[in-house]
């Protein structure tokens, strides 16, 4: 599963609406660990495009809007489409990880690959991107899904991107957070 102790934590973050929808609002603990963590430790914040889609149709349901963030902040930007050709070194194109998450959370979620939105295997081909296009050393792909960090885990090791990339569940991040804020 995800790392259990993420140091060194990742200096650019890929959200999940998973994680977004379960870290809560201004008024959650969590949200404020966060924020203030990512503000004071000077990290990037990321949304996939699928991610702000899916933002985008469950508005309402999330108390942060986190598409007009990512449009007013400078500490999240929102990605535009996933450059499926990019790889970094001897790594995966970014649309072979894709692709091959894709396949994996098929099968973990039992059902046809047709029917299954690409969101969460676009996150580790958004963050091959980002280890090729920004001087980030690593990308943490931050959810709260078992299967999706199950499936991209399995696509990233024994690549380039192993250490890389990597898959950060929402409790063990939180966390960290509290600890390295004292």
């Amino acid at each position: 599963m995800s790392e259990g102790h993420p140091s060194p934590f990742p200096t650019a973050l890929i959200l999940d609406t998973s994680f977004l929808r379960t870290i809560g609002g201004t008024d959650s603990s969590q949200y404020q660990t966060f924020i203030e963590y990512v503000r004071s430790k000077d990290r990037d914040l990321y949304l996939t495009e699928s991610v702000v889609e899916e933002l985008t149709e469950q508005r309402g349901y999330i108390s942060i809007d986190w598409v007009d963030r990512a449009n007013t902040t400078e500490w999240v930007t929102a990605l535009g489409e996933v450059q499926t050709g990019v790889r970094v070194h001897d790594g995966p194109r970014a649309g072979e990880v894709l692709e091959r998450a894709h396949e994996r959370l098929a099968e973990f979620e039992k059902t046809a690959p047709d029917k299954l939105r690409k969101t969460d295997a676009e996150l580790p081909a958004a963050a091959v991107m980002l280890l090729g296009s920004t001087p980030h050393d690593s990308v943490g792909v931050v959810m709260d899904d078992r299967n999706a960090e199950r499936a991209i885990e399995g696509v990233i090791e024994n690549t380039y991107y192993e250490g890389r990339i990597r898959v950060l569940d929402i409790w063990t991040t939180i966390e960290h957070m509290k600890s390295q804020l004292g």
